[in-house]
Protein backbone atom coordinates (compact mmCIF):
# COMPACT_ATOMS: atom_id res chain seq x y z
CA UNK A 1 0.00 0.00 0.00
CA UNK A 2 1.12 3.38 -0.77
CA UNK A 3 -0.37 6.57 1.01
CA UNK A 4 -0.66 9.69 -1.26
CA UNK A 5 -2.18 12.55 0.41
CA UNK A 6 0.99 14.32 0.32
CA UNK A 7 1.38 13.63 -2.90
CA UNK A 8 -1.68 14.84 -4.59
CA UNK A 9 -2.00 11.20 -6.50
CA UNK A 10 -5.18 9.38 -6.54
CA UNK A 11 -4.48 5.29 -6.36
CA UNK A 12 -6.88 3.80 -8.58
CA UNK A 13 -6.89 0.26 -8.76
CA UNK A 14 -6.55 -1.41 -12.93
CA UNK A 15 -10.01 -2.89 -13.78
CA UNK A 16 -8.31 -6.46 -14.23
CA UNK A 17 -7.63 -5.79 -10.50
CA UNK A 18 -10.95 -4.19 -9.06
CA UNK A 19 -12.72 -7.20 -10.86
CA UNK A 20 -10.65 -9.85 -9.37
CA UNK A 21 -11.80 -7.78 -6.07
CA UNK A 22 -15.13 -7.05 -6.02
CA UNK A 23 -16.66 -9.70 -8.71
CA UNK A 24 -18.67 -10.92 -5.83
CA UNK A 25 -20.27 -7.38 -5.00
CA UNK A 26 -23.48 -6.84 -6.62
CA UNK A 27 -24.98 -3.31 -6.06
CA UNK A 28 -27.61 -3.13 -3.71
CA UNK A 29 -29.13 0.26 -4.22
CA UNK A 30 -32.37 1.50 -3.29
CA UNK A 31 -35.34 1.04 -5.68
CA UNK A 32 -37.31 3.99 -6.70
CA UNK A 33 -40.26 4.42 -8.29
CA UNK A 34 -39.79 7.19 -11.20
CA UNK A 35 -42.54 9.76 -11.81
CA UNK A 36 -42.96 10.60 -15.22
CA UNK A 37 -39.60 10.10 -16.72
CA UNK A 38 -36.30 11.35 -16.07
CA UNK A 39 -36.52 15.31 -14.88
CA UNK A 40 -35.06 17.28 -17.53
CA UNK A 41 -31.78 18.69 -16.30
CA UNK A 42 -30.83 22.39 -16.97
CA UNK A 43 -28.53 23.24 -19.49
CA UNK A 44 -26.36 25.81 -17.32
CA UNK A 45 -26.52 23.30 -14.23
CA UNK A 46 -24.57 20.40 -16.54
CA UNK A 47 -22.00 23.22 -18.16
CA UNK A 48 -21.21 24.47 -14.84
CA UNK A 49 -20.77 20.83 -13.13
CA UNK A 50 -18.94 19.75 -16.06
CA UNK A 51 -16.67 22.67 -15.11
CA UNK A 52 -16.46 21.97 -11.85
CA UNK A 53 -15.40 18.17 -12.66
CA UNK A 54 -13.00 19.67 -15.36
CA UNK A 55 -11.32 21.42 -12.26
CA UNK A 56 -12.07 18.82 -9.64
CA UNK A 57 -10.03 16.54 -12.00
CA UNK A 58 -12.51 13.81 -11.78
CA UNK A 59 -13.16 11.45 -14.67
CA UNK A 60 -15.71 8.83 -16.20
CA UNK A 61 -16.67 7.03 -13.12
CA UNK A 62 -17.41 10.40 -11.36
CA UNK A 63 -19.76 11.98 -13.95
CA UNK A 64 -21.49 8.39 -13.75
CA UNK A 65 -21.88 9.05 -10.07
CA UNK A 66 -23.56 11.95 -9.88
CA UNK A 67 -25.42 12.10 -13.63
CA UNK A 68 -26.50 8.55 -13.22
CA UNK A 69 -29.91 8.70 -11.39
CA UNK A 70 -31.69 12.61 -11.89
CA UNK A 71 -35.04 12.60 -12.63
CA UNK A 72 -35.88 10.02 -9.31
CA UNK A 73 -38.50 11.09 -6.68
CA UNK A 74 -40.02 9.29 -3.30
CA UNK A 75 -38.90 5.84 -2.31
CA UNK A 76 -40.43 2.25 -2.33
CA UNK A 77 -40.69 -0.12 0.26
CA UNK A 78 -37.46 -2.61 0.12
CA UNK A 79 -35.54 -4.92 1.83
CA UNK A 80 -31.62 -5.61 1.69
CA UNK A 81 -31.22 -8.94 1.63
CA UNK A 82 -28.14 -11.04 1.39
CA UNK A 83 -27.58 -11.19 -2.48
CA UNK A 84 -27.34 -14.94 -2.01
CA UNK A 85 -30.65 -15.29 -0.48
CA UNK A 86 -34.13 -14.96 -2.69
CA UNK A 87 -36.06 -14.61 0.90
CA UNK A 88 -39.50 -12.88 0.91
CA UNK A 89 -39.92 -12.75 4.61
CA UNK A 90 -37.30 -11.05 6.65
CA UNK A 91 -38.09 -14.39 9.48
CA UNK A 92 -36.46 -16.35 7.01
CA UNK A 93 -32.85 -14.97 7.57
CA UNK A 94 -32.61 -16.97 10.89
CA UNK A 95 -32.14 -19.96 8.89
CA UNK A 96 -29.22 -19.02 7.29
CA UNK A 97 -26.11 -19.59 8.73
CA UNK A 98 -23.44 -16.53 10.09
CA UNK A 99 -21.92 -16.60 7.08
CA UNK A 100 -24.86 -16.75 4.25
CA UNK A 101 -27.04 -14.02 6.72
CA UNK A 102 -23.69 -11.31 6.59
CA UNK A 103 -23.34 -12.32 2.85
CA UNK A 104 -19.41 -12.84 3.76
CA UNK A 105 -16.87 -13.80 1.81
CA UNK A 106 -13.51 -14.37 1.91
CA UNK A 107 -10.62 -12.20 -0.44
CA UNK A 108 -7.86 -13.84 -1.07
CA UNK A 109 -4.33 -11.97 -1.73
CA UNK A 110 -5.63 -8.48 -2.01
CA UNK A 111 -3.46 -5.60 -0.27
CA UNK A 112 -6.74 -3.11 0.71
CA UNK A 113 -6.21 0.13 -1.46
CA UNK A 114 -4.68 2.91 0.98
CA UNK A 115 -6.22 6.57 1.56
CA UNK A 116 -5.91 9.48 3.80
CA UNK A 117 -8.62 11.47 4.70
CA UNK A 118 -9.91 13.96 7.67
CA UNK A 119 -11.90 12.45 11.03
CA UNK A 120 -14.81 14.09 12.63
CA UNK A 121 -11.98 15.68 15.06
CA UNK A 122 -10.49 17.15 12.18
CA UNK A 123 -7.49 14.65 12.65
CA UNK A 124 -5.52 12.97 9.45
CA UNK A 125 -6.45 9.28 9.17
CA UNK A 126 -4.47 7.18 6.92
CA UNK A 127 -5.31 3.34 5.97
CA UNK A 128 -1.77 2.78 5.78
CA UNK A 129 -1.02 3.82 9.46
CA UNK A 130 -3.61 2.74 11.24
CA UNK A 131 -1.20 1.26 14.16
CA UNK A 132 -1.39 -1.93 13.47
CA UNK A 133 -5.05 -2.84 13.71
CA UNK A 134 -7.92 -4.52 12.51
CA UNK A 135 -9.74 -1.89 10.37
CA UNK A 136 -13.57 -2.70 9.85
CA UNK A 137 -14.42 -0.04 6.99
CA UNK A 138 -18.21 0.63 6.23
CA UNK A 139 -19.96 3.56 3.96
CA UNK A 140 -22.88 6.17 5.40
CA UNK A 141 -24.15 9.51 4.62
CA UNK A 142 -23.32 11.89 6.98
CA UNK A 143 -26.83 12.80 7.84
CA UNK A 144 -27.88 9.62 8.65
CA UNK A 145 -30.37 9.06 6.22
CA UNK A 146 -29.30 6.04 4.87
CA UNK A 147 -28.80 2.66 5.82
CA UNK A 148 -26.88 4.18 9.37
CA UNK A 149 -29.68 4.14 12.01
CA UNK A 150 -29.56 0.27 11.96
CA UNK A 151 -25.61 -0.14 10.75
CA UNK A 152 -24.47 1.86 13.55
CA UNK A 153 -26.65 -0.07 15.87
CA UNK A 154 -24.71 -3.02 14.85
CA UNK A 155 -21.44 -1.39 15.07
CA UNK A 156 -22.09 -0.16 18.41
CA UNK A 157 -23.04 -3.61 19.33
CA UNK A 158 -20.11 -5.44 17.69
CA UNK A 159 -17.65 -2.76 19.91
CA UNK A 160 -19.11 -4.05 23.08
CA UNK A 161 -18.81 -7.67 21.51
CA UNK A 162 -15.34 -7.64 20.78
CA UNK A 163 -14.44 -8.09 24.44
CA UNK A 164 -10.39 -8.47 24.71
CA UNK A 165 -10.22 -7.52 21.43
CA UNK A 166 -11.65 -4.37 21.36
CA UNK A 167 -8.28 -2.18 21.61
CA UNK A 168 -7.41 -4.38 18.81
CA UNK A 169 -10.28 -3.24 16.26
CA UNK A 170 -11.24 0.05 15.12
CA UNK A 171 -14.26 1.09 13.06
CA UNK A 172 -13.71 3.41 9.88
CA UNK A 173 -16.86 4.97 8.70
CA UNK A 174 -16.59 6.57 5.21
CA UNK A 175 -18.83 9.56 4.68
CA UNK A 176 -21.18 8.41 0.80
CA UNK A 177 -22.90 11.82 0.44
CA UNK A 178 -21.06 14.26 -2.11
CA UNK A 179 -23.49 17.38 -1.32
CA UNK A 180 -22.59 17.28 2.36
CA UNK A 181 -18.43 17.06 2.84
CA UNK A 182 -18.89 19.24 5.80
CA UNK A 183 -16.17 18.74 8.68
CA UNK A 184 -18.46 17.91 11.76
CA UNK A 185 -17.06 16.84 15.47
CA UNK A 186 -20.44 15.45 15.55
CA UNK A 187 -21.73 13.93 12.45
CA UNK A 188 -25.09 12.56 12.79
CA UNK A 189 -23.81 9.18 11.58
CA UNK A 190 -22.34 8.98 14.59
CA UNK A 191 -24.48 10.89 17.30
CA UNK A 192 -27.57 9.42 16.02
CA UNK A 193 -26.91 5.48 16.25
CA UNK A 194 -25.21 6.26 19.37
CA UNK A 195 -21.54 6.44 18.93
CA UNK A 196 -20.56 9.95 18.93
CA UNK A 197 -18.55 9.15 22.29
CA UNK A 198 -16.92 5.52 21.12
CA UNK A 199 -13.41 4.74 20.94
CA UNK A 200 -12.07 3.36 17.82
CA UNK A 201 -15.08 4.92 15.75
CA UNK A 202 -13.97 7.39 12.92
CA UNK A 203 -16.72 9.30 10.51
CA UNK A 204 -14.23 9.81 7.48
CA UNK A 205 -15.17 12.69 4.93
CA UNK A 206 -13.25 14.89 2.80
CA UNK A 207 -12.74 16.81 -0.64
CA UNK A 208 -14.90 15.11 -3.37
CA UNK A 209 -11.83 14.05 -5.60
CA UNK A 210 -10.39 12.27 -2.36
CA UNK A 211 -13.70 10.79 -1.58
CA UNK A 212 -14.45 9.44 -5.29
CA UNK A 213 -11.11 7.69 -4.75
CA UNK A 214 -12.16 5.87 -1.70
CA UNK A 215 -15.80 4.92 -3.26
CA UNK A 216 -13.84 3.50 -7.25
CA UNK A 217 -11.28 1.52 -5.17
CA UNK A 218 -14.16 -0.02 -3.10
CA UNK A 219 -16.82 -0.67 -5.55
CA UNK A 220 -18.96 1.84 -3.98
CA UNK A 221 -21.45 3.09 -6.15
CA UNK A 222 -23.08 6.84 -5.45
CA UNK A 223 -26.03 8.17 -7.30
CA UNK A 224 -27.66 12.16 -6.89
CA UNK A 225 -31.54 12.28 -7.39
CA UNK A 226 -33.21 15.91 -8.13
CA UNK A 227 -33.19 16.47 -4.46
CA UNK A 228 -30.44 16.85 -2.45
CA UNK A 229 -32.05 14.06 0.31
CA UNK A 230 -31.72 11.34 -2.84
CA UNK A 231 -28.45 10.19 -2.21
CA UNK A 232 -28.06 6.50 -2.87
CA UNK A 233 -25.04 4.23 -2.53
CA UNK A 234 -25.02 0.24 -2.56
CA UNK A 235 -23.76 -1.03 0.96
CA UNK A 236 -20.98 -3.05 1.45
CA UNK A 237 -18.57 -3.52 4.50
CA UNK A 238 -14.81 -4.58 4.26
CA UNK A 239 -12.55 -6.37 7.30
CA UNK A 240 -8.67 -5.10 6.69
CA UNK A 241 -6.43 -7.50 8.46
CA UNK A 242 -3.68 -5.44 10.80
CA UNK A 243 -1.01 -6.04 7.99
CA UNK A 244 -3.40 -3.93 5.41
CA UNK A 245 -4.96 -6.82 3.66
CA UNK A 246 -8.51 -7.06 2.60
CA UNK A 247 -9.38 -10.30 4.12
CA UNK A 248 -13.53 -10.50 3.95
CA UNK A 249 -16.57 -8.46 2.55
CA UNK A 250 -19.99 -8.45 3.95
CA UNK A 251 -23.17 -6.90 2.83
CA UNK A 252 -25.05 -4.82 5.38
CA UNK A 253 -28.69 -4.57 4.88
CA UNK A 254 -32.28 -3.27 6.19
CA UNK A 255 -35.63 -2.84 5.81
CA UNK A 256 -36.97 0.67 3.91
CA UNK A 257 -39.90 2.27 4.11
CA UNK A 258 -41.79 4.95 1.74
CA UNK A 259 -40.94 7.55 3.95
CA UNK A 260 -37.02 6.34 3.73
CA UNK A 261 -36.69 5.25 7.12
CA UNK A 262 -34.37 2.17 7.69
CA UNK A 263 -34.73 -0.43 10.27
CA UNK A 264 -33.87 -3.85 10.93
CA UNK A 265 -35.71 -6.33 13.90
CA UNK A 266 -33.93 -6.48 16.88
CA UNK A 267 -32.70 -9.85 16.93
CA UNK A 268 -31.30 -9.50 13.12
CA UNK A 269 -29.25 -6.44 14.48
CA UNK A 270 -27.77 -8.41 17.06
CA UNK A 271 -26.53 -11.27 14.59
CA UNK A 272 -24.97 -9.18 12.33
CA UNK A 273 -23.18 -7.37 15.20
CA UNK A 274 -22.03 -10.78 16.29
CA UNK A 275 -20.60 -12.15 12.99
CA UNK A 276 -19.24 -8.40 12.65
CA UNK A 277 -17.34 -9.32 15.93
CA UNK A 278 -16.54 -12.67 15.62
CA UNK A 279 -14.78 -11.52 11.89
CA UNK A 280 -12.69 -9.11 13.53
CA UNK A 281 -11.63 -10.91 16.25
CA UNK A 282 -10.55 -13.60 13.97
CA UNK A 283 -7.92 -11.27 12.65
CA UNK A 284 -6.53 -9.71 15.63
CA UNK A 285 -2.72 -10.94 15.98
Amino acid sequence: MTDTESTGTTPLLSETERAAIFASNAPVDRNFRRQGGRAPIPPKAVAWALVIFVVLGLGGAALEHFFGNFGVTSATTTKFLPSNANLSPVSSLNSLSVDQFMNLKQIANASAPSFTLRTQRNHRWSLLRSNGKVIVLAFENAACNDICPVLGNEIKQAQALLGKDESQVEFAIVNTDPLDLTLSAHPMALSEPGLASASDVVFLTGSLHALNAVWSNYGVRIKVGALASQVTHNNVMYFISPNGQLEAQATPFASVSSHNVFSLKANLITRFAKGIATTASSLVK
